[in-house]
């Protein structure tokens, strides 16, 4: 199993950069206990006894953020994480089918190594690729 996951706040869930979210086992959090590495910014510890004093955090967290998440996972929970997930493979396979429509490569040759939440594009020589990035700005924001 996994005895350690982390992501962030910008990883398919629609939110601002900002945010760790970690999640550990109890074998995880146990071998913390004996575990030597040194420690400059992150411990479990910290975390573990603020949450038995009844809070969550020993450092002041990003309230708007905390915000935003709980209204996107509410989203997701009001859509369902089935459909979430497959809402985000059909859009996935629309934008490499348009790319593949402009003459254009993805970066992953491989269907097996296509992500449903990042399509990277290569683009030719003779494209700046920074007018992409104005365009799309200027038109969609």
């Amino acid at each position: 199993g996994v005895d350690v996951a982390l992501t962030g706040s910008q990883k398919a869930l629609s939110l601002p950069t900002g945010m760790g979210i970690i999640c550990a086992s109890p074998k995880a959090l146990e071998a913390t206990k004996t575990a030597k590495s040194v420690r400059v910014f992150f411990d479990w510890n910290d975390y573990l006894k603020f949450y038995k004093m009844g809070t969550y955090w020993p450092y002041t967290p990003s309230i708007q953020l905390l915000y935003g998440l709980r209204a996107a996972l509410d989203l997701i929970f009001e859509e369902g994480l089935d459909n979430v997930i497959a809402r985000h493979g059909r859009l996935a396979k629309a934008t490499r089918l348009a790319v593949e429509a402009w003459g254009l490569k993805n970066c992953a040759q491989k269907e097996e190594w296509f992500s449903d939440t990042v399509t990277a594009v290569i683009v030719p020589p003779y494209i700046e690729s920074s007018d992409i990035v104005k365009r799309a700005w200027k038109r969609y924001n």
